[in-house]
């Protein structure tokens, strides 16, 4: 089985490319039109952001998918991504369910861990849910966070540095989704920051 495989964007097509075979293209090309063309704003109001979403964005997103799909199945690429919807379901049930906030602590444990970053992670209570802060034992402060809110009839993720929200100022409804948006936020703020004091890696 080629674990090479993988759908990549470009421009307004996903296609299937062997990244470990000089990037040999694949027998699939998926073309996105431009989704937000003629739409007035009524249009855009009923189809919320798939609306104004380009032709670039619908093949990223469309990449992004099937490259899930396939870390189910690389095999049955069709059962692959109804299993996926299953799986979302599934979580976002548990999330109900179960403790949002641990939830949320092990999603960012997960990401720290992938990009082999020392940071810990402090709870801190608020009156509408709790804080969850990066902790840096190792250098200077990083004053990024995931706020789990418990006020309303489900929980919600929000990306925050200090009081501020980021990421679009919009919550995340799965952990999972809070947590790589928090990674990208890390990353952003390192590449800005970072000045040899904050020590990511804890050295």
């Amino acid at each position: 089985m080629n674990l090479t495989r993988a759908f990549l964007s470009d421009l307004n097509v996903a296609i299937l490319v062997d990244q470990g075979d000089a990037g040999a293209v694949g027998p699939l090309r998926i073309t996105a039109e431009q989704t937000n063309s003629g739409l007035d704003g009524t249009a855009d109001d009923r189809w919320g952001p798939t609306g104004l979403l380009t032709g670039e964005e619908l093949a990223k997103v469309t990449a992004r998918c099937l490259n899930a799909a396939m870390l189910i199945d690389r095999d049955d690429l069709a059962s692959a991504a109804q299993a996926l919807e299953i799986l979302v379901t599934q979580q976002l049930a548990r999330i109900d369910a179960d403790d949002p906030v641990a939830l949320m602590e092990e999603a960012m444990g997960y990401v720290l861990k992938q990009e082999r970053w020392a940071f810990s992670i402090v709870r801190d209570k608020r009156e509408d849910g709790v804080r969850l802060s990066l902790g840096n034992p190792n250098g200077a402060p990083v004053p990024l966070a995931v706020h789990v809110s418990l006020s309303g009839k489900t929980p919600s993720f929000w990306v925050m540095q200090d009081r501020r929200l980021i990421q679009g100022g919009h919550a995340y409804k799965i952990p999972i989704q809070a947590a790589t948006a928090l990674k990208q936020a890390i990353q952003d703020y390192l590449d800005a920051h970072d000045i040899g004091t904050t020590r990511p890696h804890g050295r």
